[in-house]
This record gives structure tokens, sequence and C-alpha cells, in this order.
């Protein structure tokens, strides 16, 4: 998204009254105790931003990163922003491999496209979806089909059934990853997956980005000092599905950190109906 239509919104915000206080990290820079003294109602909407991580052989080696952490760079990189030589995560003349292949995986390949990547590989570990929409995701539900989105247009190779296994390297730089292909299966109603023997595969690489989604809110001194109660999956638990009230009195909570990582929508929807939640409760 284009950062000029974020910044009018932003001018529209503070014009209706909000005031935004920017490079806080809330938890530390302020406290808890000062947030409750503060205010008469927080509303938690930190996102799910705890990727999840992809745990091998090799995953020590320099030139392997989080998709977020690439990505967000490359927003202060068009906004001219200072990165160190040392922090800098480009793809530019590297063969790049894209493990996931959800949207942020496609944002990867788009942005390594034109950082001046060589060649890059999309890997997932899911079947490859069929073109249209699937039986079992009638509407309204969001569709299970193949999506090919402009990065993919612009360039790459996308492999399905991919389970990988290992990461290899030079001194303590990644050199490329190692996998195998899989056969997905039903296994006493759930699906389950088994690797095809001689299978086995590698593909050089010097930048390997892990788009595997998210596992729930980062656990920061944010969330360990409110004592909010959290569910099995480690999100902030709220008394109604997606949005509501946390465990702490005055504190509620909506979007991803409460549902886990999902559709903008449902931020939308739930958000909406936090505030007018918050806002009985205020009266």
């Amino acid at each position: 998204m284009e950062k000029y239509i974020i910044d009018r919104r932003i001018e529209q915000m503070k014009l209706e009254g909000v005031e935004f206080n920017t490079e806080i990290n809330v938890g530390e820079d302020i406290s808890v105790n000062l947030l409750k003294k503060s205010y008469d109602a927080i509303a938690l909407t930190v996102g799910s931003r705890e990727p999840r991580d992809l745990i091998l052989e090799g995953r020590g080696y320099n030139g392997i990163h989080f998709a977020t952490d690439y990505l967000k760079q490359s927003n202060k990189s068009v906004a001219k922003d200072q990165i160190s030589h040392n922090e800098l995560i480009t793809a530019k003349d590297k063969n790049v491999v894209v493990i996931g292949g959800g949207d942020t995986g496609a944002d990867c390949i788009g942005t390594a496209r034109r950082q001046g990547a060589k060649e890059i590989y999309q890997l997932e570990i899911l079947p490859k979806p069929t073109d249209a929409r699937a039986i079992d995701t009638p509407w309204p539900m969001f569709a299970k089909k193949l999506r090919n989105s402009t990065s993919h247009a612009e360039g790459c190779e996308r492999r399905w059934n991919i389970l990988t296994k290992k990461f290899f390297g030079e001194n303590i730089n990644v050199k490329g990853v190692a996998g195998v292909t899989v056969e997905w299966f039903e296994k006493e109603n759930k699906m389950d997956f088994k690797e095809i023997p001689r299978t086995d595969f590698s593909i050089n690489a010097e930048l390997i980005l892990l788009a595997m989604g998210f596992v729930h809110p980062e656990h920061s001194k944010l969330l360990v000092d409110l004592g909010v109660e959290l569910d099995q999956r480690g999100n902030v638990k709220t008394d109604r599905f997606g949005y509501g009230k946390t465990s702490v009195d005055k504190v509620f909570a909506a979007g991803d950190a409460v549902r886990g990582a999902s559709l903008v929508v449902w931020a939308f929807s739930h958000a909406r109906d936090l505030s007018y939640m918050i806002n009985d409760y205020l009266k």
C-alpha cells in the first residue's frame, strides 16, 4: 500500500481527536502501572507478530531471515532510512528461497525481484490448490483455490508438497536448502503426509526467507506485567470470540492478538465491536 494513503488516514484521525505517541515500547518505556493509573480503559491490539520458526540443521547460518524482518527493512529503505551495511538484508544478485506459500511469501518474492535477485523459489509443504474454488470452502467462506499474485507474475518457481529438511552452508553463510517431496493422505479424519522415496533435492541459495505465518502475539513485558490470561495457542484470552474483556479489569483486546493471524477484515470488524463494548463500559 502506498504510504501516502496511510499518512492521509493518520492525519484524518488526528483531526478527529486521536493522539498518537510513537517510538514508545509500551511496558518498557511506559510501565503497566502508569498505564493503568492514566487511563480508564486499555485496548490491546498488538497483533500476532511472533513468527513461526523452522528449527532445522543449519538454522544458525547467516542469510536466513524471518520474512517480516526482511520486509520491514525494505519499507525503511523505500522511506530513505539509513541502514548499516552489517544489518542490510538484500536479494541483489542472489538466489533466493522463500519458505511458505501465503501472502507474506508473495510479498517477499516481489521485493526480492525488485532488488535484483537472480533466481527465486517458493516452497510450500501443502498440496497445490485447484484453480477453481474447492467444494469444502463454499461462499461466503474464504475460498481455497490457487492464487497468483502480481509478485508471482513477475517471476519465480513455485513448488508444492515440499518438506524442508536442512540448511547447508559454507563457513558462517548459508548456501542453500535440502528438501524432499511429500504425499498427503487422510488418517483418522486428519490430514498427514509421508516422504516420497528418492525425491530428495537441494537448491543453492544465498538468501532464505521464512514466511510460514505467525504463532501468537509477542509475549512481551507488556502482556507479562498486565497479567492477562492466554489461551492454549498463546493468544490473549477474551470473553468473546475474536474480541472482548480480558481476565484483567479494564483491559480489553481484539484483532490478531486474540484470534491469531487472520484476515484484516476480521480485525476491522472486531475493533469496531470492541469500541462499542468499551464505550458501554465507560458509561
